[in-house]
């Protein structure tokens, strides 16, 4: 009830229906005791024939509509409330810092929406019903009961009591259990998805028999917990069921007893045979209901963990952002006990080109990341337009940037959608043109279907460097006032990387370019370049006033120019 939010007066309604279609269920029961008392006694006549048919069809009809009813209030509201749960969490996904993905948390989101979920939404409802209709149907089970005899009665509360014992004890045992189902299920589908998104590095290193065993292993752990779950719960569900088969014994003895000895009407003894299974077996069927409602609150659970996850704080106003000035202030940023940068300051002016160069985990893409505020900085501030990053929200933010990075990410959709992702209501001839300036529009239309060609899941039946020329089409048509690159030729080849990057000169034009640069000759008339290393910046300058310094970017810059005239001179065997 606390996850449906709003849909809890709809279920509540269900609940009612379901409890009344549990009460008519016993009608039937109730008009085959009046038939056989009175044809004992030999007072059946037609006409009462007749009246139980018309009632007996009556309450037929009545629970038709009634479940009609309740099926399309639970089942429909189960599938709706899931609905909107799933377009909650993706809306939630957004706003965590990325430290939350990089965690090893992909298993646990994607269970989630494909196990829990759907748990919730197609065996969950039904499990409520159940319980409901078969609390109502052994409640008024033994209130008739105590209306025709009292002994019989009281033998029904006492098998209750004791099963009632019993479910209590089995639901120990699940809901420890349950959790530990889930979380078992959530490692199988993190190996599973390891497994299946690295397969070309598996294969090309020829490991894919060393991580097959990493994920039979956890198949052989799933099944081992499975196993426990169901043998933990034999002996309590066995005892359960047990009792109410005992109750039913019981209850048809003891009426045989009091109808034998004259203190119970036969026609009563009778329809007790009959009605007895009536009154235990849907308590019965509690048993199984109890850990199907227990993995159900383990999935709720662990959703609702993920649902109150901090999110990271923006504003709900849109910020008076006056030009595309980029401000770093002190900035220092820790990934968990790792410092990657301390102390960073530096503006890069609206128009203007920023460079970051360095070695490899010197911080460059983590300052890019940080802009786009895809994790919050420790101490300091970011400022886009004299306004700190922290006070936009991340639609206006992300809104006024524009990025490329080397791993490209494209969707398993048609090319014109991935490229339309950073426009979605640009036309088809925005898309060409962006296309034809990125320099991909005569490698898309010798596609198969042209733009409607599919890229494959991110974008598999597509070339490297195709993927990054799209990308770069995607950006070009975004128009963001901001642009961050990433090495954007990197997977360019030769032919097309000074087509590519004429293009991005058009891009850039009156816009504040951050720029990750690996091949130095990419930034070489950069407004300024800035050298991350070791946390800090160490050089800052433009390219020829860091040649003259001889300093570290000196350095860096011999190095690739020595690494760009590289060759191999002979072939030595090994043997």
């Amino acid at each position: 009830m606390r996850f449906s939010g709003e849909y809890a007066a709809r279920l509540k309604v269900s609940f009612v229906l379901s409890f009344i279609d549990g009460i008519l269920s016993s009608v039937p029961i109730v008009l085959i005791w009046q038939v056989i008392d009175r044809a004992l006694k030999g007072t059946l006549v037609h006409k009462d024939v007749f009246l139980f048919s018309i009632l007996l069809i009556l309450s037929l009809l009545i629970r038709m509509v009634l479940r009609y009813w309740f099926v399309s209030l639970e089942s429909g509201t189960g599938y709706e409330l899931c609905e909107r749960e799933r377009i909650a969490l993706g809306d939630k996904l957004r706003r965590l810092p990325m430290r939350f993905f990089s965690e090893g948390n992909l298993g646990h989101v994607t269970s989630v929406i494909t196990v829990d979920l759907p748990f919730i939404e197609e065996m969950g409802m039904d499990a409520l019903d159940k319980v409901i209709g078969g609390f109502a149907t052994s409640l008024i089970g033994v209130a008739m009961l105590f209306m025709v005899d009292w002994r019989l009665a009281l033998i029904s509360v006492a098998v209750f009591v004791a099963a009632i014992l019993l479910l209590k004890a089995l639901e120990r045992v699940s809901k420890k259990q349950s959790p530990i189902r889930q979380r078992q299920q959530a490692e199988l589908v993190s190996a599973i998805l390891e497994y299946v998104q690295g397969i070309s590095v598996i294969k090309s290193f020829h490991m894919s028999g060393e991580r097959a065993n990493r994920i039979k292993a956890a198949i052989d752990s799933t099944k081992d917990h499975s196993i426990d779950f169901e043998v933990s719960l034999l002996k309590p569900t066995l005892s359960f069921k047990l009792c109410f088969a005992f109750g039913i014994t019981l209850t048809i003895l003891a009426a045989s007893l009091l109808a034998i000895g004259g203190n119970l009407n036969l026609s009563f003894a009778i329809a007790m045979f009959i009605f007895v299974f009536t009154i235990y077996t849907p308590a019965a069927g509690f048993a199984s209901l109890s850990s199907q409602l227990r993995i159900m609150e383990a999935g709720l659970d662990r959703y609702e963990a993920l649902d109150n996850l901090e999110e990271m704080e923006e504003s709900a106003q849109k910020a008076p952002v006056t030009d595309n000035d980029i401000t770093f202030q002190n900035v220092s940023f820790s990934y968990e006990d790792e410092n990657i940068l301390e102390r960073i300051s530096f503006i890069a002016k609206e128009g203007s080109v920023t460079a970051l160069v360095g070695p490899s985990g010197g911080g460059k893409t983590t300052i890019a990341n940080l802009i786009m505020r895809f994790w919050d900085v420790g101490e300091g501030s970011i400022s886009i337009g004299g306004v700190d990053i922290r006070q936009m929200n991340s639609g206006d933010l992300l809104s006024r940037i524009s990025a490329v990075f080397q791993d490209v990410h494209l969707f398993n959709d048609t090319i014109e959608n991935n490229i339309r992702f950073g426009k979605p209501d640009a036309t088809k001839e925005e898309i060409v043109e962006a296309s034809k300036k990125a320099k991909c529009h005569d490698f898309i239309m010798s596609l198969p279907e042209g733009y409607d060609t599919i890229a494959g899941e991110n974008g598999s039946l597509l070339s490297g460097g195709e993927r990054q020329r799209i990308s770069i089409a995607r950006a070009i048509l975004k128009d963001a006032p901001v642009i961050i690159l990433d090495e954007a030729t990197a997977s360019v080849d030769p032919d097309n990387e000074i087509d590519i990057q004429h293009a991005i000169g058009a891009l850039i034009q009156d816009k504040t370019l951050i720029m990750i640069a690996h091949r130095l000759s990419t930034i070489q008339y950069a407004d300024q370049i800035l050298v991350v290393e070791n946390k800090h910046i160490s050089e800052r300058g433009t390219h020829s006033e860091l040649l003259g310094r001889q300093g570290r970017y000196a350095s860096l810059w011999e190095k690739r120019q020595k690494a760009g005239g590289w060759q191999i001179k002979s072939i030595k065997p090994f043997c």
